[in-house]
């Protein structure tokens, strides 16, 4: 048996030892001994195995001189981690260290002993690290069941919620494809560019289909109230091609105010929808610091002193000498009451009548207040005045023809502002015809004198 020992070991001249090998390469060189022929006889070198409960107990054996000594641990749970032994918690490969046994790992576990495997223990960097990745990829694959953040960046920094297909800056639950807390967007670029495309074809046989929305709302709730933008596939009842709208949310209702056409080039304006707490407003109003720049229509026909004038169809167009100085005036005197009027009561005051057939243009000396008289602000006065060819107590809305239509205008008003109404209207009259004022209020006062001053115009 010595000297068949003898024959697997050899020693070199430089006091190196080889096991298998004639030629040793290291101070102990073990080589195989089979090529893979022998599957039945086992390989490898084996460290001196002991539990947690043998290393305790040698404690006083091991010191400097023992740096770099290597055991495997086949039992971590026959004792208690101390002094030495704190750091192992599992069975496997461990290293002394000089004064602790620390577990052989693919990382640098450091004093703690623990694994920077990040698939089983959690870790920290000890110095700046890079990926160089190459032509390579990197990817995470989740299956989750539950929960909505499943891989994060320093919390709510950024949190990606596999489970519905969500990211999220600045919260770990986000609400939408892409949810941004407490935050702004900022693109940098020579043209900075962000593309709205929908996955619906954009022809006629998806009519009034939302391509595309910004929402602006406050609160919750993006369906109740707010401003938006969308843009709308070929609306029925229009043949200008898509519509890019801007309009207003009203109770969930999504109200177009604005359409800008991409094949007509048409800039549209809406109808608000009526509602008995809301006002009709003027669709378009102008606010300029600067004379002679609120609005400028150049069609070829614009010229000095000529006048915009439409026609049937309302399309309009500038012409020269339509309108002259007043020649003629008319005034109506108000005979009615005094001081408040009664709540919703309707008046009706006439005849009234012009000389001639034709434009005239309304000085309104006609104004209103929210009863003062009743000593405090009662919140919204409301004035209805029409001018109309009815005796009776009737006030129609308004006909689709510009000749002979109804004049009529409904004003809100409180205790500190009064109102004026019909002031600079447009009335087509004609001479020997009798029309009426009517009128109905809310909470509402005289306030000065009530005329009207129809200057003839043409």
């Amino acid at each position: 048996m010595i000297t068949g020992a003898l024959c697997l070991c050899s020693l070199s001249l430089f006091g190196q030892v080889g096991i298998n090998t004639q030629s040793p390469a290291a101070t102990l060189d073990v080589t195989s001994r089979t090529t893979g022929t022998a599957t039945a006889v086992p390989e490898g070198l084996i460290a001196p195995r002991l539990t947690i409960a043998d290393l305790n107990a040698k404690a006083s054996a091991y010191g400097a001189a023992q740096t770099g000594s290597l055991i495997y641990v086949t039992d971590a749970s026959n004792g208690s981690p101390s002094g030495q032994t704190a750091t192992i918690n599992a069975a496997g490969y461990y290293f002394f260290d000089g004064t602790n046994w620390l577990k052989v790992t693919t990382g640098n576990g450091g004093s703690s002993g623990s694994s920077n495997d990040i698939y089983t223990n959690d870790g920290t960097l000890s110095a700046n690290r890079t990926i160089a990745m190459s032509d390579k990829t990197l990817a995470f694959s989740a299956n989750p069941t539950t929960g909505t953040s499943h891989f994060t960046v320093d919390d709510t920094t950024l949190s990606v919620d596999a489970l519905n297909n969500k990211v999220g800056i600045g919260t770990n639950t986000p609400a939408e494809k892409l949810h941004i807390e407490n935050g702004n967007m900022f693109m940098h670029h020579d043209s900075p560019t962000l593309y709205f495309q929908s996955t619906i074809p954009n022809n006629t046989s998806n009519p009034n289909n939302n391509n595309g929305s910004i929402v602006f709302y406050e609160g919750q709730n993006s369906t109740t109230e707010g401003m938006y933008i969308r843009h709308v596939n070929n609306p029925t009842g229009h043949i200008g091609g898509n519509h890019l709208q801007l309009g207003s949310i009203e109770n969930g209702i999504y109200n177009p105010v604005l359409k800008i056409s991409n094949i007509t080039k048409q800039i549209l304006i809406d109808s608000p929808v009526y509602t008995t707490s809301f006002n009709i407003y003027p669709k378009l109003v102008i606010n300029s610091n600067v004379p002679n720049t609120a609005i400028q229509i150049i069609d070829g026909t614009q010229g000095n002193n000529k006048v915009l004038t439409s026609d049937a169809s309302g399309k309009a167009s500038w012409k020269a000498g339509l309108l002259a100085a007043p020649s003629t005036t008319y005034t109506w005197n108000y005979p009615g009451p005094t001081g408040t009027l009664p709540y919703y009561e309707k008046y009706v005051y006439g005849p009234y009548t012009v000389g001639k057939t034709g434009w005239f243009m309304i000085q309104s000396n006609w104004s209103y207040i929210q009863s003062p008289s009743s000593g405090s602000d009662q919140g919204l006065g409301n004035v209805w005045m029409q001018i109309n060819n009815f005796a009776t107590n009737d006030m129609p809305s308004p006909n689709s023809s510009l000749i002979e239509q109804p004049i009529n205008e409904t004003i809100l008003m409180n205790k500190n502002y009064s109102v004026f109404m019909l002031p600079s209207k447009m009335v087509y009259l004609t001479a020997g015809t009798n029309y009426y004022i009517h009128i109905s209020t809310y909470a509402a006062d005289t306030f000065g004198p009530q005329s009207f001053v129809l200057n003839y115009v043409q």
